[in-house]
Formats: structure tokens, C-alpha cells, sequence
């Protein structure tokens, strides 16, 4: 995988760490999710060619132990999606892996139109055991 250059075809995972951030009755990821954060970024990382234990590992290495919270489950989605909505995903690998989501417009209820998309095509991962 080349790390400097992302692929559209790339998976990427957006760790969730918020019960908000999701519906566990409906199975769907809520937009809120992929808000950007107060730097106008959304962290994600890259999981291709990870295998799904591995996936749950990074995100409960890089993203739970950091914050000191639980990782609740995750949104994987296609950086096709992501590119398509006239944002790019810059890969940053520190950690390894890691990138951002970046390029939000500045208006909030465009961010939110654009995480809505995002989440739509998102698929929703629990964390085993939780519900």
C-alpha cells in the first residue's frame, strides 16, 4: 500500500467511540460520525488489505487507549464516497495508517448535507458484544 498516495478504491474506517454516533436498532451509522472536528478534519484510517481483527485492533491501539475510551464499533466506507463528495482524504500515517478527511466547506449545514451522504454509504460495525 502506498502511503503517501490514497486509491478511491481504498477502504477507510472512521472509529466510533460515541453511542450518538450511531443506531444499533437500525444498523446505520448517524452523520454525526463524520463531523468534522473544531480543525476541520475528520480522522479515519485506512483498512485495506487489513483483516477484520486487525481492523478492531487499530482502531482499539490508536483511537480508544489514546482518548481513554471505549470503542463502540466503527463506519467503513469506500474513499470513492468521500472523493465524490469534493473532499479529500490526505493520508498522514502518524499513526501508521491514519489519515483525514479534509476540504469541508466552512457552512455548517453544508457539513452536515456532505456527512449525511457519508453516513448513508457507510457500513456500521459494532464491536462484538455490543448493542
Amino acid at each position: 500500500m502506498d502511503l503517501d498516495q490514497l486509491k478511491p478504491e481504498e477502504d477507510i474506517s472512521r472509529y466510533i467511540l460515541n453511542k450518538s454516533c450511531f443506531s444499533s436498532q437500525n444498523r446505520r451509522v448517524k452523520y454525526s460520525a463524520f463531523l468534522p472536528a473544531r480543525n476541520g478534519e475528520t480522522s479515519v484510517f485506512r483498512i485495506t488489505g487489513l483483516l477484520d481483527y486487525e481492523v478492531w485492533e487499530v482502531g482499539q491501539r490508536e483511537v480508544a487507549q489514546k482518548r481513554s475510551k471505549p470503542l463502540l464499533g466503527r463506519a467503513d466506507i469506500s474513499a470513492s464516497h468521500v472523493l465524490e463528495k469534493g473532499l479529500k482524504v490526505k493520508p498522514d500515517n502518524n499513526p501508521p495508517r491514519h489519515a483525514n478527511i479534509i476540504g469541508w466547506p466552512e457552512e455548517k449545514s453544508e457539513q452536515k448535507l456532505i456527512a449525511m451522504e457519508l453516513a448513508a454509504n457507510a457500513q456500521l460495525h459494532l464491536v462484538p458484544g455490543e448493542r
